[in-house]
């Protein structure tokens, strides 16, 4: 199986055309994690708050692409 963005691939027959899934998800951090986030890149690390965070919208974006 080929999974493409395009309209077509040379040589092949298109078996079922897939709508693009899309969705909103607004999340928001407190002062705590910004002022961590500033320290951080100040000193070349990873912010540890950030990165739960986007895990957080990265599950729940997969959890909303199912419905």
């Amino acid at each position: 199986m080929i999974v493409t963005t395009t309209n077509s691939i040379e040589g092949r027959e298109i078996s079922r055309y897939n709508d693009p899934i899309a969705t909103n998800v607004v999340i928001g951090t407190n002062i705590f994690s910004d002022i961590g986030a500033i320290h951080v890149d100040f000193f070349g690390d990873y912010s540890t708050s950030y990165e739960k965070k986007i895990q957080k919208i990265y599950n729940l974006v997969t959890v909303l692409s199912r419905l």
